[in-house]
């Protein structure tokens, strides 16, 4: 009984633990983190993974009120299914410590709200509400349709709730871990065993679901 509770639990923390470690997501904050205030890039990015996350709760749990739970799970299984066979097979197909590509998305993204949040080279010009603006909106737009978001509307059909609250957890330390040392701890992380982490771990959640539908 008590296992059956803390599944989901589970589920979604480990979800957002091995999606968002090394994600473009991930080297935004610490980008900006290093730019900015920390204080302020950790509020900014955090809310931003609250408001995704509780949004995508709310389609989670409304997804059993208006289609047949069958059918929900059936997506999700499809879902899980395909998001674990595209991380083993980047897991194949990856160089060891290869993170480049997801951080050179990140800085470029960066690079253009600094040169729009001031002219000048020094970055105390720039006015905390901006910088909170920056991380909110940098963040927010990057997590959107991300495999954390599907995933977390996929688990919140069955407990919304509980899955929100790991959610929620597992956003905190990768943002408070992206603002205090991401770019020193990406370095140490091989992001093709974290792709191979996350392969495992999406399959055993589609074939939860294949359990449940039978």
């Amino acid at each position: 009984m008590l296992f059956s509770e803390l599944s989901p639990f589970a589920s979604s923390f480990s979800s957002i633990i091995v999606s968002e470690i090394g994600d473009k997501t991930f080297f935004i904050t610490a980008i900006l983190g290093m730019t900015y205030s920390m204080s302020l890039v950790f509020l900014g990015s955090y809310t931003a993974m609250v408001l995704m996350t509780l949004l995508s709760c709310f389609f989670g749990y409304l997804l059993p009120q208006i289609l047949n739970p069958t059918y929900t799970h059936a997506i999700a299984c499809a879902m899980f299914f395909y998001f674990g066979q595209k991380l083993l097979r980047e897991f194949w197909s990856s160089e060891e410590n290869e993170n480049d590509d997801e951080e050179q998305e990140a800085a470029l993204e960066v690079n253009k709200v600094k040169s729009k949040l001031s002219k000048q080279s020094d970055a105390k010009n720039v006015s905390n509400l901006e910088v909170l603006r920056a991380a909110i909106a940098l963040t927010f737009l990057a997590e959107w349709g991300d495999r954390s978001q599907i995933t977390t509307i996929a688990l919140a059909t069955e407990e919304t709730f509980v899955v929100l609250v790991g959610a929620l957890l597992g956003h905190f330390i990768c943002t408070s871990t992206a603002v205090l040392g991401g770019k020193m701890i990406s370095s140490k992380i091989s992001e093709k065993y974290i792709h191979l982490c996350g392969g495992i771990l999406f399959v055993l959640f589609g074939l939860h679901n294949i359990k449940m539908l039978l």
